[in-house]
């Protein structure tokens, strides 16, 4: 009995063991990497981002916050946004020199001078005002780099069928967050949602979903052009 005993206790330290050790797995690797180099190559897009995020509430805990978020790219350097939210709706301009936030509730707005270019913009506008951009770390040209050298484990875990669409299912994790991606297995392999789960804070979740992707379409320069609408105050956006 004490063999047996010895024997079990030998074998679930093993398991243990095993599953403490880091995994990439190379299969999970290029699903990743072939989503990264569509995304790279397209000239313009747009996407609808309907999000879901816990909120730490005083009395209630984590309570659900709802987005959407309608996105239009033309790179390098022509970015709108039109967000809807709890903070009402918003919209956000960049047209390669000024970057122009605008509240359609409040109807005021701010301008700032802003980088050269989309990414370096929403790095900028970001650190220095704490304005967050839906879905942005899957359009830096780093992102697979950022996951290799943030995440331990990275592991391809098959084929899920999510709404109408068959998807690869990749995630990724270290001791912090736990990322669970699902991406169309077909000739674009492009994102159609991922999971955040943060393990150190109550294993809050932000999930997104991508809907209504448009690759390369002719986007008019005027879009990207803010227009101040009649009587609308001008405001300074104020550094957090």
């Amino acid at each position: 009995m004490k063999k047996l005993i010895l024997s079990c206790f030998l074998m679930v330290a093993s398991l243990a063991t095993w599953a403490q050790v880091p995994r990439v797995d190379t299969v999970a690797v290029i699903i990743l990497n072939r989503m990264a180099d569509v995304i790279g190559e397209m000239n313009s897009c747009s996407f609808t981002l309907t999000t879901a995020m816990d909120v730490a509430n005083p009395e209630y805990g984590l309570v659900k916050q709802f987005g959407k978020d309608d996105v239009y790219l033309a790179g390098p350097d022509k970015m709108l946004i039109h967000s809807y939210g709890d903070k009402g709706h918003r919209g956000f301009w960049y047209n390669g020199s000024q970057f122009v936030y605008y509240s359609f509730d409040e109807n005021n707005y701010a301008l700032v001078d802003a980088p050269p270019t989309i990414i370096a913009t929403i790095d900028t506008i970001n650190q220095t005002y704490g304005i967050e951009f839906p879905a942005a770390d899957i359009f830096y040209p780093t992102f697979v780099d950022n996951i290799l050298n943030n995440f331990e484990n990275i592991v391809f875990l098959g084929k899920k069928q999510l709404d109408d669409q068959e998807c690869l299912y990749v995630m990724v994790s270290n001791d912090n967050m736990s990322v669970q991606f699902w991406i169309a297995n077909d000739a674009y392999n492009l994102p159609r949602k991922f999971i955040i789960v943060y393990k150190k804070e109550g294993n809050k979740q932000y999930e997104a979903t991508f809907s209504n992707w448009q690759l390369n379409p002719d986007m008019p320069a005027a879009i990207f052009e803010f227009l101040p609408p009649p009587a609308a105050a001008k405001v300074t956006l104020m550094p957090r």
